[in-house]
């Protein structure tokens, strides 16, 4: 099995051989393909190995669509079923990575499509801030330092000043709390001004929780200590 670049075109090449090296003609089948980066699986599909174009009479083609990864070393794996026969070949190869915009576009809309929604408040006297927590859940991030792809949890939430004049809203010793085990903010809002009557939306990203049962977010305004359950109900 060959991988072949022709211009923008990318082409998989391969021929069906006997044990002996000789070529092997085939009537029927099924051959799978399956490219993978170090996050998973990209791409698969099942072609009917009738309807492949075969070249100069002894090996077949298929051109591959416009495949993107998060890394640009892949792992292309292509097996041929027919009955009780089953042969596989793997080889390595390149891919077009996406940009770190594109991966945020991604990873955005993936946690969006997989956060627990919920609508959790907390309001104190004293602060004059109403919290409101909108959604949590696993996020994942492009570390540029170590150019991988990492899992960690985010909360977003809403923040409304009730107080009669701006407010300078900027938590401390941010943190989520399972059992006996903190996982401080790595990223997000850390401080920001908000108007009278005015609403800020922002999210904390957390280093991943071992165990995300009876989570609680914590934090503190001043001397006010928030202690929040994040209820997956």
């Amino acid at each position: 099995m060959y991988i072949v670049k022709e211009g923008n075109k990318t082409k998989i090449q391969f021929a069906l051989t006997y044990e002996n090296g000789s070529l092997a003609k085939v009537n029927s089948g099924k051959v799978i393909l399956e490219i993978f980066d170090d996050s998973g699986l990209l791409f698969k599909k099942t072609y009917d190995i009738n309807e492949l174009p075969m070249k100069a009479n002894y090996y077949y083609e298929i051109e591959l669509p416009k495949i993107k990864g998060f890394y640009s070393n892949a792992k292309f794996v292509l097996t041929y079923e027919y009955n009780n026969i089953k042969i596989s070949k793997t080889t390595y190869g390149t891919i077009e990575r996406y940009s770190e915009k594109e991966m945020k576009e991604i990873f955005e809309k993936e946690y969006h499509e997989n956060s627990i929604k919920t609508n959790i408040e907390e309001f104190r006297d004293d602060v004059g801030i109403k919290f409101i927590v909108k959604e949590f859940g696993y996020y994942r991030v492009y570390n540029n330092q170590t150019n991988k792809i990492e899992k960690v949890f985010r909360v977003d939430f809403i923040a409304k000043n009730l107080n009669s004049d701006t407010y300078k809203f900027a938590p401390t010793e941010v943190c989520l709390v399972s059992g006996n085990e903190k996982y401080w903010k790595i990223g997000g809002i850390d401080e920001i001004e908000i108007g009278i009557n005015q609403e800020i939306e922002g999210y904390w990203i957390f280093k991943k929780p071992d165990n995300i049962e009876d989570l609680r977010l914590n934090f503190k305004i001043g001397d006010i200590v928030y202690d929040i359950g994040l209820s997956q109900e």
